[in-house]
């Protein structure tokens, strides 16, 4: 009896051995984890206002975990939550959407393609936005987006893309299989100081890639880009956090200007950037995936709808929901109550479907998630 546990409790460390092993080079090598800057990034990167010699900091004291300590939700409360998710956490059903033919994105529209990724026309330049198509993770099949009724895949997207935006290196705005993608559709990515790495090793040209800090601006044709703060974090390892900066982007053409938050949370940025760059003719502001246990890093929809107000917007695109399940929250609680703030605050907001190309001149405010809700909650 006490050979065949000794047998058997070796056979467990073994196979506990080979698990970590597995982990540990999966997590070294895969390519999806990105990779390092270079010498001369890092000297650029060192010479950041931003960079405090060892990581990148926020304008502002910025805490991920936020809330009374004895309160505080732990790690195991929040993958609890997503074990056992609450009535309603994510859709039973299909979504709603419309069919996207890139043929529709006329002059100056735009499309939502879920989450944080938009596609926008304008001045005739295409912009695509933080492009995540496939798994907001970096692990196969898992979180993958809810399903909808007519999914937007990459080779629905125009042949041509000028130019691809990133706001930071998490997951869910930043997808390696996405990237690998559209590469050879791509003419230009603008990202944040420390991305140009990951890029670089997921196949793109280095000469494709402008890599900019806080305040830096890009023309690109008719178009203006301007690399703004936000507030939140960065990082797709276990070890490196703080390692690559995180931005929202002011796009200004010769008819609009447009605002993309990225992630944030809440601060008194908001202000200056609609003081120095406003007023917006839209802002996409970032709504969804929060949690009081990380206030300082994600808005509350309520301060989604004052940041709107602070940019001097006149139109609030909610963006950052409507296609994952990343927070302990129903799926479409972020625009139940961002709309709802929206009306007491009289804020003018776009609510197209997924896949719905629009322009400024025939702004969607259709309630299309209330026609699903009765049906699709669990």
């Amino acid at each position: 009896m006490k050979r065949i546990l000794l047998k058997t409790l070796k056979y467990i460390g073994i196979t506990l051995l080979v698990i970590t092993l597995v982990v540990i080079a999966f997590l070294n090598f895969h390519p999806t984890f990105g990779d390092s800057p270079s010498e001369s990034s890092m000297e650029i990167i060192k010479a950041s206002k931003q960079y405090d010699g060892e990581k990148f900091i926020n304008l502002v004291e910025t805490k991920i975990e936020t809330g009374d300590p004895e309160n505080r939700k732990s790690i195991t409360d929040f993958i609890g939550g997503m074990l056992n998710p609450p009535k309603g956490k994510v859709p039973t059903e299909k979504l709603p959407s419309a069919k996207f033919e890139a043929k529709q994105l006329t002059l100056n529209s735009f499309v939502w393609m879920g989450h944080s990724t938009i596609l926008m026309n304008l001045d005739g330049v295409l912009v695509l936005t933080d492009p995540v198509f496939h798994n907001a993770s970096p692990i196969p099949s898992t979180l993958e987006p809810f399903e909808i009724e007519n999914p937007i895949i990459i080779k629905d997207l125009p042949d041509k893309i000028d130019v691809v935006i990133l706001s930071h290196d998490h997951y869910d705005h930043l997808d390696y299989k996405s990237i690998k993608e559209l590469d050879d559709r791509v003419s230009t990515f603008l990202v944040p100081l420390g991305l140009k790495a990951h890029l670089m090793r997921w196949g793109v040209d280095e000469t494709k890639i402008q890599e900019k800090d806080w305040h830096d601006s890009v023309t690109y044709n008719t178009l203006t880009f301007i690399m703004t703060p936000a507030r939140h974090f960065s990082g797709r390892g276990l070890f490196n956090r703080y390692s690559t900066l995180w931005c929202s982007w002011v796009i200004k053409s010769s008819a609009l200007k447009v605002f993309f938050n990225g992630d944030s949370g809440y601060f008194s940025e908001f202000k200056e950037i609609g003081k120095k760059h406003g007023p917006f003719d839209i802002a996409f502001t970032e709504n969804g995936a929060y949690d009081e246990a990380w206030a300082e890093i994600h808005m509350l929809p309520e301060e989604s709808v004052q940041a709107n107000i602070d940019l001097q917007s006149k139109l609030m695109f909610p963006i950052h929901w409507g296609k994952f399940d990343l927070a302990n929250h129903t799926w479409d609680e972020p625009i139940i109550r961002a709309s709802k703030e929206t009306e007491l605050k009289n804020v003018n907001i776009a609510t197209p479907l997924i896949g719905q190309v629009f322009t400024l001149d025939n702004v969607p405010h259709t309630k299309w998630w209330e026609m699903v809700k009765s049906s699709q909650m669990k």
